[in-house]
């Protein structure tokens, strides 16, 4: 009865009202569990901290055999972030009874949160073997798979989530943004959409359907779908700086002049900054405002550099050090029976903003042919395969050093690489741009794979980098003097692998794409064996979904303007020029 009561008040929110028929209860029957429990609660939502610990202890005292009590004092813990009394609270519920299932999911959610990843996995799968319908528990153990780099294990658990609870919008919004990464746009926009269907103020939902509606190439919709947050939330820096970069015409020239204000103040993170500040960017540049571009970008990059940290050149250099010592011919000579023997992987690399997006829609294009988008695979299994080693993932091609688990982690990798694709394609590439890290790696898995190496002018590509919202973990990206740096040390790599590595390597300039269409198609249809079709070169009327910032332009017909733009910032950028003037950007 008292329960009833208390959750009819806080149904229509007055949790105050539920905070006096608990004390009004616990007058008539002073030594009801229960009722401290709930109070505890209460007391919690209410301010009273103290008071909230002090009850929960009580009703441990009055029943101590519940495990109900221990649970509930383990929660208030959680909530002061005393994290090792809760702990040892939920252990306490879960050893006084051990098929209390609430015990073993909140003993795991502590226990993650603690960084103890381990042991918070064993406690979800114990009350999964429990209770095998828990929702709520199969979506914290695909946080945590997720976490660990177990995707699929982890969409298999925010599958179950949504099976067993329809209604819970967290599982549908978490499994449409692992589908979302994992190449699976269409599958994520009825999950967002089935969110919204749940709770049409989610802003973070309506943000992530924008998103795949780009991918999609659905730019009203994603613009409408902005619009939805912004209204909600005028702040909201992804809303807001997507938004300015996919608006035309005039409607965005409002809140342009309001971001510039914000931009100027404090109010907003330095990664806040970052995002809006990318927007701003490309709405001045669509707009010919090139000094207004370079001052938007170089106020994002500030921020996004103040959020993330300076890139550590060194660390760059000795990777690429050890990977050229490492990887010589004879390494691969010795090796020759590792791997299996299609040739259907093609591996796209160059730096990002090279024009691998360009050349995967081409080869996408041809109706033997498939894109399989950026794919994190290749380097997910490298570093899977160093995993507890204290050692770096380009050293995974190093350590693998039995024909039977190259093959086992090649067959992984293919499962990966066809999953969207027709069946029987005789090619798919994989254009994740820095997998060139890891051609090492590939070369044992495939020895008959083809790599297609896209290069291009150094300030332009330098410029497009610095001007787009890449990963923070890219910090090379926002500093001029970083990105020379980077480039040669890839120009290094590259040089390496051209002369070590048993893979054939095509090398693709964009501006030579860009000047002459057909003519580098045909190049590419003759490297990969495949007979020419014409289709190539209406690349930009196919429907397919891209996910890379290049989504828009690889949808229009081949055009030149992006050829020495950096020229439009030479006079306001005049660091860009400078980092690029020497011929030796080692020091």
């Amino acid at each position: 009865m008292l329960l009833e009561s208390l959750n009819a008040s806080l149904k229509v929110g007055d949790p105050s009202t539920a905070q006096g028929l608990c004390e009004e209860h616990l007058r008539l029957v002073p030594n009801d569990a229960d009722a401290h429990r709930y109070l505890a609660q209460l007391c919690l939502v209410l301010g009273g901290q103290e008071r909230a610990i002090n009850l929960a202890v009580r009703a441990t005292e009055l029943t101590p055999d519940d495990p109900r009590t221990w649970s509930d004092l383990g929660r208030v813990h959680v909530l002061l972030r005393n994290l090792p009394e809760a702990i040892a609270c939920f252990q306490k519920a879960v050893a006084v009874d051990p098929t209390y299932t609430d015990g073993w999911h909140n003993l795991g959610i502590a226990l993650k949160q603690t960084g103890n990843h381990e042991q918070a996995l064993d406690a979800l799968k114990q009350a999964l073997l429990i209770d095998p319908t828990r929702a709520e528990t199969y979506l914290s153990l695909g946080n945590l798979l997720v976490e660990a780099e177990q995707l699929e294990d982890a969409i298999a658990c925010y599958e179950r989530a949504v099976a067993h609870d329809p209604h819970l919008a967290r599982a549908h919004s978490r499994l449409g943004q692992e589908l979302l990464q994992r190449g699976e746009p269409e599958r994520a926009e009825a999950l967002f959409r089935h969110t919204l269907s749940l709770d049409q103020n989610d802003a973070a939902s309506w943000s992530d359907l924008a998103r795949t509606l780009e991918d999609l190439g659905q730019a009203e919709a994603a613009l409408s779908c902005y619009r939805n947050v912004l209204h909600r939330q005028p702040g909201h820096a992804v809303a807001l700086g997507q938004y300015l970069a996919l608006i035309k015409g005039d409607e965005g020239l409002a809140w342009a002049a309001q971001v510039e204000t914000a931009l100027d103040g404090t109010q907003r993170s330095p990664e806040a900054q970052a995002l809006v500040g990318y927007g701003l960017a490309k709405f001045y540049d669509r707009r010919g405002r090139f000094s207004d571009a370079a001052r938007a970008a170089t106020r994002a990059n500030a921020g996004r550099q103040q959020a993330a940290g300076r890139f550590h050149r060194e660390a760059l250099r000795t990777r690429v050090d050890g990977i050229v010592e490492t990887y010589q011919t004879d390494f691969f000579a010795e090796r020759r029976s590792f791997g299996i023997g299609t040739d259907q992987p093609v591996f796209i690399v160059g730096l990002p903003r090279s024009g691998t997006t360009l050349v995967e829609q081409i080869l996408a294009a041809h109706p033997l042919m498939h894109g399989a988008g950026e794919l994190p695979d290749l380097a997910r299994l490298a570093g899977q395969s160093v995993a507890g080693q204290d050692i770096a993932p380009w050293q995974a091609a190093y350590q693998l050093t039995d024909e039977m688990t190259s093959r086992l982690l090649a067959h992984e990798y293919l499962r990966a690489l066809r999953r969207n694709a027709p069946p029987d394609c005789p090619r798919i590439s994989d254009k994740q741009p820095l997998n060139f890290f890891h051609l090492a790696f590939a070369a044992l898995l495939f020895p008959n794979a083809r790599v297609i190496h896209c290069r291009r002018d150094a300030k332009d590509n330098a410029l497009s980098i610095w001007m787009e919202n890449f990963n923070p973990d890219q910090r090379y990206a926002t500093d001029f003097a970083d990105l020379a740096f980077f480039r040669s040390q890839y120009e290094r790599l590259m040089a390496h692998w051209h002369t070590a590595l048993p893979l054939t390597i095509h090398d693709v300039q964009y501006e030579d794409v860009v000047a002459d269409l057909e003519g580098q198609a045909r190049r590419l249809m003759s490297f990969l064996g495949a007979p020419w079709d014409d289709r190539c070169l209406n690349f930009h009327q196919q429907e397919r979904a891209v996910q890379t910032p290049s989504r828009w332009q690889v949808r229009q017909p081949i055009y030149t303007k992006s050829v020495g733009r950096w020229k439009h910032y030479a006079p306001h950028l005049p660091e860009l020029e400078k980092a690029f003037a020497r011929s030796d950007h080692s020091a």
